[in-house]
């Protein structure tokens, strides 16, 4: 099963929305950056731009917080993904991301990375190298579920 996720460097992040603009079109056939599963969140007292991604976790917060069974891990790309035709709407999984990737269409549906089968298109459309597709290291890892405990504990 494979192990790779998108691996975001902010360093090399210049804002231009290529990964949200590609995303959208790939998906939903229209440049919208609302209808991305990605969100590039500006920084702007510092002048520094986050690619925010779905890290597919190992324990996912928001597969264990569906009450309905609408999200799942695909078994080919390791991917969690939602199933639109059992989602009932009831944003527990969007609540329970610690990462504030899963998002709602205009149309109504829970949107989140599906790692398009095993070939994400903001990687290819990222010409900074600021998002990749690889198996992450250790110590990114830890970063971001540091990130991820420290916005929980805030929300408490």
């Amino acid at each position: 099963m494979p192990k790779k996720i998108l691996v975001s460097d902010q360093s090399k992040c210049t804002g231009c929305h290529s990964c949200e603009m590609w995303c959208s079109f790939h998906h939903s056939q229209e440049c919208h950056p609302a209808e991305a599963r990605l969100k590039v969140v500006p920084f702007e007292d510092k002048g520094t731009f986050v690619p925010m991604v779905c890290h597919h976790c190992r324990e996912p917060w928001c597969l264990n917080a569906c009450p309905v069974n609408a999200i799942s891990r695909d078994p080919e790309t390791n991917a969690v993904v939602i199933s639109q035709e059992l989602c009932v709407g009831c944003q527990a999984c969007a609540e329970a991301c610690p990462f504030g990737v899963i998002r709602i269409s205009s149309k109504g549906e829970f949107l989140k990375c599906d790692l398009c089968e095993g070939s994400p298109v903001c990687v290819w459309a990222c010409t900074r190298g600021a998002l990749k597709y690889e198996e992450p290291s250790q110590a990114y890892l830890d970063k971001v579920t540091a990130g991820a405990v420290k916005r929980l504990e805030g929300a408490v």
